[in-house]
């Protein structure tokens, strides 16, 4: 189902301050609501003075009185691409000042989350004397006082929200907790990490320093899905002009992007990068030290043989995830037609860590609440089931599963996702299921019903390389800025079409003004008959290849028009993507 999104009033008002309609339209759904946030939105690099952070001058002293006299820092990250970066981010920077410092990320598989009981023990008996926790370590109570215990030091870095009672660490950072003085709240782990290097290396008038590893923020911020407005998006910006640039130095980056950097965007790290680096924490036992060890290399044939090793993962989790997809998507089809609202299934056998993938895949197939358990074993050697879920606008998962709690081992989550851990029971399986299908019983079909949102509309006349230069312009595009979809009738060329990749899945139509691309789409056309003229959903994007970069338009669904059309694209639009279709298949 398709409808026109709600337009924020704020557009019309940005449209009177003399912004484009489809300017207008974008800032006004980020929150943009005066010309003053509109010039700061398109024109700003700003950031904030880490200084301003609560507590940073104590987490510098205990630091530096460390690094005087040599003892052992352990920087404890997490094993998603935000914790990953955010643990090279501090890395990277004491070993700028000198320091002894380890890098440690928990293991997906047989730690989980976070800093365990385990890792402190193991990392106290090589020497450990000061744990810095990032992007994790606001819920580890117990953790943090074996470390007291112990006669080693703590600080906390973590910008998830705190609970009840706070670890007692000898420093904690996290801008949700009251009484913050730091006027951006929305920094991920990595943009805390690299705030806190900031301010460090600026006491030793190494800045520049600080800014070269502005890009791991940025990667972090972006893969975490943190919305791009405010300080977020100035990082973003910062960082993707300097990833662009001759200078740019990160040799693992570079190995592992497949395309120009000269023209890399917020989307290629979302869906390049940040996947590549969380792939191998998600299948192999302390696979998330493989990506990190990429980002600290510095000799680029290095990089290159543990980019490739990287890339291996992503390709094994991408197989491994059609495959588990396909499998449970019978069974959740089941469910759908039995009546259930909420999804929750069991794939026995399937990596824990992409679990969650799948929950997602099966949320977008049913637009409904999905959860997804795998099989496991924990620190005690017990199997026990742990999953993870996606949910609808509508449905506040974590609060549906606060009424299961007593299911639990462990939950946690927001009202869009969430993971938890069950004993090993089907009969405790059925309970979940039951009872979440209970709460969910207001949800109506309509509320059930995938919808496709578009804002503006459009004809092939209006894809001008103008048009594409005011997308450019307002980029980066990501959480809470989210690129246009325009609507627009397209007319193809009757017969002529390609289909393409491995599975042949993907669609590429010749239109009138441009080429279009559908992933997964070619199906769809192709049991429509190959309509000459179709109405589409979209956006227009760029493509480079040998070098020659094109403009396409990126479908995302279409529908038939019943009138057919005699207009063909020209010999020369077919001919400039390199190869002539010959009738529907290439």
């Amino acid at each position: 189902m398709w409808k026109k999104s709600d337009i924020p009033e704020s557009a019309e008002k940005l449209k009177a301050e003399g912004y484009s309609e489809l300017a207008s339209l974008v800032m006004a759904k980020a929150g943009i609501g005066s010309k003053e946030q509109a010039e700061e939105f398109l024109h700003s690099e700003t950031v904030h003075d880490p200084a301003k952070i609560r507590n940073i001058e104590k987490v510098s002293e205990i630091i530096w009185d460390h690094i005087y006299r040599d003892e052992k820092i352990c920087v404890f990250g997490d094993y998603d691409t935000d914790g990953v970066t955010g643990a090279a981010i501090l890395y990277l920077m004491l070993k700028r000042l000198g320091a002894d410092v380890f890098a440690r990320l928990p293991d997906r598989i047989y730690e989980g989350y976070g800093i365990s009981m385990g890792a402190v023990q193991e990392e106290i008996a090589v020497g450990t004397k000061l744990f810095i926790t990032i992007d994790n370590g606001i819920k580890a109570n117990a953790e943090i006082e074996e470390i007291h215990r112990r006669g080693c030091m703590s600080i906390v870095l973590d910008h998830h929200q705190p609970g009840d009672v706070l670890p007692d660490a000898d420093v904690l950072i996290d801008l949700w907790v009251e009484g913050e003085t730091y006027p951006f709240k929305e920094l991920t782990g990595s943009g805390l990490a690299w705030k806190v290097a900031c301010h460090m290396l600026s006491q030793v008038d190494d800045y520049d320093y600080g800014m070269e590893l502005v890009d791991l923020a940025a990667i972090g911020t972006i893969a975490d899905v943190a919305p791009l407005i405010g300080e977020n998006r100035s990082i973003v910006k910062r960082a993707l002009k300097r990833m662009r640039s001759c200078w740019y130095k990160r040799e693992g980056i570079k190995a592992l992007y497949d395309g120009p950097l000269s023209r890399i965007t917020a989307e290629d790290i979302a869906f390049k990068i940040a996947p590549c680096i969380n792939a191998s924490g998600r299948l192999d036992v302390r696979g998330a030290d493989l990506p990190l060890l990429l980002l600290f290399e510095d000799k680029p044939e290095i990089a290159k043989y543990l980019a490739e090793k990287v890339v291996y993962f992503n390709d094994r989790r991408k197989q491994i995830q059609k495959e588990w997809y396909e499998h449970m998507e019978k069974e959740a089809s089941h469910m759908v037609g039995n009546g259930n609202k909420v999804l929750v299934l069991h794939a026995d056998g399937a990596p824990p860590g992409v679990v969650g993938l799948i929950a997602g895949n099966l949320k977008e197939k049913f637009n409904r609440p999905a959860i997804v358990f795998g099989t496991k074993q924990d620190s005690d050697g017990r199997t026990i089931w742990t999953g993870s879920g996606r949910s609808i606008a509508g449905f506040h998962l974590l609060n549906a599963l606060k009424t299961c709690d007593d299911l639990f081992l462990s939950y946690g989550g927001h009202e869009l996702a969430a993971g938890m851990s069950i004993p090993a029971s089907n009969h405790l399986l059925y309970e979940l299921r039951t009872r979440l299908n209970k709460i969910a019983e207001y949800l109506t079909e309509e509320d059930l019903l995938p919808v496709v949102y578009w804002d503006m509309e459009i004809s092939e006349d209006d894809l001008t390389k103008e048009l594409y230069e005011e997308l450019k312009a307002l980029e980066p595009f990501g959480e809470g800025v989210r690129k246009p979809v325009f609507k627009m009738k397209m007319h193809t060329a009757p017969k002529r079409h390609m289909v393409m990749g491995a599975d042949k899945s993907h669609l590429k139509l010749f239109c009138k003004s441009c080429s279009a691309v559908g992933f997964s789409l070619a199906s769809k056309y192709i049991q429509a008959e190959l309509p000459g003229v179709i109405e589409g959903l979209g956006y227009p994007c760029e493509s480079c290849f040998n070098g020659k970069v094109r403009h396409e338009f990126m479908l995302i669904d279409f529908e038939p028009v019943t009138v057919q059309c005699e207009l063909m694209p020209s010999k020369e639009a077919i001919e400039q993507e390199g190869v002539r279709p010959i009738g529907n298949i290439l």
